[in-house]
């Protein structure tokens, strides 16, 4: 009968199989797997910005980022606001004048040929020479509403009532009444001057609106 005292054939295969793994999986040849590497660390400064170029940026550390800033123009006027905002301008005109016992000035609003204009401007005159103002605005306007612009031309439709007038002096004394008037329909037209929108007439329906 055969002694031999080293580990069964069969164990002797099983240690042979476990070298040839460990050879295997140690080796210089094989790939190994696992968890990658942690990424680059990167510091912040006291605002939150980096305060180093981070791994991939190709500006050199130092390097300053030129930033080119575009001057924004500002948005072009809206041609009907413009219109509304001048047949606005010339009833406040009026009514402003009439208070302050002063000739209103609507150079900045209608043409020199406006012949309603004037007679509304004749109203403030007539105030001024009695030495007088009125104690509220004169006149109520109603909403403005433009038309379609066409070529350089625009229309502006509201309404225009007068209102009881008292005329007061320097002491406040009445010295003159005017009575009310109801709303009647009003259509101004406007052309772009050099100057920008202007006044050419104001039309005044004959009845109430």
């Amino acid at each position: 009968m055969r002694t031999d005292s080293g580990p069964p054939r069969h164990a002797r295969y099983l240690l042979v199989a476990a070298v040839v793994m460990l050879a295997v999986g140690c080796g210089g040849g094989a790939a190994t797997t696992g968890a990658p590497a942690p990424p680059r660390a990167q510091s912040f400064g006291p605002t939150g910005q980096p305060s180093g170029p981070v791994t991939g940026d190709p500006r050199p550390v130092g390097s300053v980022s030129q930033v080119v800033a575009t001057p924004s123009r500002p948005p072009a006027a809206d041609p009907t606001r413009t219109a509304l905002a001048t047949v606005q301008a010339y009833f406040t005109e009026i009514n402003t004048a009439s208070r302050e016992g002063r000739v209103a000035d609507v150079s900045l609003t209608a043409m020199p040929g406006c012949q309603t204009c004037m007679l509304d401007v004749g109203v403030t005159r007539g105030f001024h020479d009695r030495g007088g103002h009125a104690d509220v605005d004169p006149l109520a306007v109603g909403p403005v509403v433009m038309d379609p612009l066409g070529d350089r031309i625009a229309t502006a439709r509201t309404t225009v009532a007068i209102r009881a007038v008292r005329l007061l002096d320097a002491a406040g004394n009445t010295v003159r009444t005017y009575p009310a008037q109801p709303a009647r329909a009003a259509t101004a037209t406007l052309v772009l001057s050099s100057a920008g929108w202007r006044i050419q007439n104001v039309l005044y329906a004959t009845g109430s609106s």
